[in-house]
């Protein structure tokens, strides 16, 4: 491959050096921040060697070149750019001032989940052996493997304690969001520690209404003295505020005692914000967001999943997906189930099935049918970002639209069988891990169903009216 001239397409194509605001690469695409967006050429761009796929995401034109070649491609870019390596973060950053607020506040989650997400996963794929210990009927049993033998007993109980994420999630969470925002993550911890401490009724108790909780007269309002058990919003926002209340007290206090003060100050004025602003707006908006996704879920069956699974990667598309994590680790945290996780898992799964249907109808050796089938295998570990924007979205929405139908019909059959996870972050293949042992096999089928109705609908609308 001829790098150099690879480098001069691209940059005839995007308006030339001078419209390049920040450029980066990643495992597999050229990543570009422009000043103009609307003076690059995807169709030429496209029919530069080596592109296997073109698309716009948040603030960031992303040009697909695969393992290895993208990196040639950039030593090139660069060099012919006449421009530095700037970092991922710098290039996310540079793209996201360009979205719109919303867009800008969703990113905020992918932010502060991304760093956290190693404990999920590792306490989930921890409670999922423990699960199968515990779980009566399996292996052909009467009762669990744990009530025969002791010494099972014994580790299941070990696993539940070492498998603490989602009993300390609060903490987590502010650890990674006081961080996010700029401010000292000790001190996001000492917010997470306040915001479960041991003297607090549970949360989870106070919601069942069976206890009557002590109450504060806190600068004279009457507060209940309830802890902040799963509580993503109330976390996310009172962090926001630490962040900001450190580096105002830090501005105001004078240096030779700011050491004694500033930490004090900010603790306090976080406490009371937490109890008094935060938590409330924040247990309002989870309970908000939570209302809703259970009425589509649980009151509307079937129906509600169809809906729910068929929306996942429109929302996708748009950016504004990050909110539904901070949903799914408070199911976690309060139930220990994730209803949203096989979903997620669908509507992936079936973008995948998209892919795999233009492979199918694409010319035999065409550059179309490579992209097609290296855009389906990052499906199965969770990523559908190439299958959507290389593929199913390239030419023609009619794709995307037989893959929201194929995860809407499948999302439908695991509510029907209530498959639920133990975990989130993981779906596709390696969601086998985090899935409830007892309906392990109905999530193995609908992954099935979403990978294979998308191809059917693709080939059957492709004899009645061509696809582009």
């Amino acid at each position: 491959m001829d790098y150099k001239k690879i480098s001069q397409e691209i940059l005839r194509n995007i308006g030339g050096r001078e419209n390049i605001e920040n450029a980066a690469h990643c495992v597999t695409r050229l990543r570009l921040v422009l000043k103009d967006t609307s003076k690059f050429n995807k169709e030429e761009l496209l029919k530069v060697e080596g592109t296997k796929g073109v698309f716009l995401n948040s603030g960031q034109l992303q040009i697909i070149f695969g393992s290895g070649v993208v990196n040639e491609v950039f030593d090139a870019f660069t060099k012919e750019a006449g421009i530095k390596e700037a970092s991922l973060n710098d290039i996310k950053s540079a793209g996201m001032k360009k979205e719109n607020l919303m867009k800008q506040g969703f990113k905020v989650f992918s932010d502060i989940f991304i760093p956290i997400v190693p404990a999920f996963v590792g306490a989930a794929m921890i409670l999922g052996v423990k699960s199968v210990l515990t779980t009566a009927g399996l292996f052909g049993m009467d009762g669990a493997l744990a009530d025969k033998y002791e010494v099972i007993a014994g580790f299941a109980t070990f696993l539940t304690v070492v498998a603490s994420t989602f009993a300390f999630l609060p903490l987590l969470v502010t650890y990674s969001a006081v961080k996010r925002f700029g401010g000292n993550p000790i001190f996001g911890i000492v917010l997470g520690c306040t915001m479960l401490y041991p003297t607090l009724m549970d949360a989870n108790v106070f919601a069942l209404g069976k206890e009557v909780p002590q109450y504060w007269n806190l600068l004279g309002f009457s507060i209940p003295a309830v802890g902040f058990q799963g509580g993503v919003f109330p976390a996310i926002l009172s962090s926001w505020f630490l962040a900001r209340a450190e580096k105002f007290y830090l501005k105001i206090v004078p240096q030779m005692v700011s050491f004694i003060f500033v930490p004090a100050l900010t603790l306090v004025s976080s406490g009371l914000a937490l109890f008094l602003v935060f938590g409330p707006i924040g247990n309002a908006l989870g309970t908000g967001l939570g209302t809703i996704i259970d009425f589509l879920y649980s009151s509307c069956g079937p129906f509600g999943a169809f809906i729910f699974a068929g929306a996942l990667q429109p929302l996708v598309v748009t950016g504004t997906q990050h909110a539904i994590q901070g949903i799914e680790a408070s199911l976690v945290a309060q139930t220990g189930f994730n209803y949203i996780q096989p979903l997620w898992s669908v509507s992936i799964i079936a973008q995948g099935g998209g892919a795999i249907g233009m492979y199918i109808l694409a010319k035999k050796k065409s550059k179309d049918r490579e992209i097609a089938m290296s855009s389906f295998i990052p499906t199965l570990f969770g990523i559908s970002e190439p299958a959507i924007f290389a593929v199913n979205l390239k030419d023609s929405s009619i794709p995307f639209l037989c893959s929201i139908l194929g995860a809407g019909l499948a999302g439908a059959y695991m509510k029907i069988f209530d498959v639920k996870a133990i975990g989130f972050a993981l779906t596709g293949l390696p969601g086998i891990t985090i899935s409830n042992p007892p309906t392990l096999i109905h999530y193995i089928i609908g992954n099935f169903l979403a990978f294979s109705l998308p191809i059917i609908f693709i080939v059957s609308y492709n004899k009645m009216k061509k696809i582009k």
